[in-house]
């Protein structure tokens, strides 16, 4: 009876809050299987971030249906420039490459209204001072959007 009672409660509150909240149907977009990715990757990119640094970056993004739809794709040159601009003029040298790979990550969906979805991998080469090769991948999606999917 005491489970019966429980069940019944637990029931009615769901119920409600179907009312009273969108489902996650209506916020969450329907992801097609079709999909329109773009990736690059920049090797050997030296920065003098973190005492100097030797970078292996990849990026790959999805597309908003919007740009698909309007065929505004934009072209990966602009971005890879605004990536080395943002890398040379870092104000904070001793970062750790996580939070340089958030603050980039970030400033490239703000500059790129038509990317939905955003990874990018920061692979740092070993050196004399750290020995170890070690990376940051960071994977952002836009509210309302389709993740990038691998």
């Amino acid at each position: 009876m005491k489970y019966r009672l429980l069940l019944a409660s637990a029931t009615l509150i769901l119920s409600c809050n179907a009312f009273i909240s969108p489902s996650l149907s209506q916020t969450i977009p329907k992801c097609s299987e079709y999909e329109e990715v773009f990736g690059f990757q920049v090797p050997t990119y030296a920065t003098q971030l973190q005492g100097g640094a030797i970078l292996n970056i990849k990026v790959a993004y999805r597309y908003t249906p919007e740009a698909i739809a309007q065929n505004t794709y934009p072209n990966f040159i602009p971005i890879r420039k605004e990536i080395d601009q943002f890398l040379v003029n870092y104000p904070s040298q001793g970062d750790f490459w996580e939070v340089v790979n958030k603050k980039l990550v970030k400033f490239i969906l703000d500059k790129y209204p038509q990317i939905a979805s955003l990874n990018i991998q920061l692979g740092v080469s070993p050196n004399a001072k750290e020995p170890y090769g070690r990376f940051s991948s960071i994977y952002s999606t836009r509210p309302n959007n389709c993740p990038l999917r691998f």
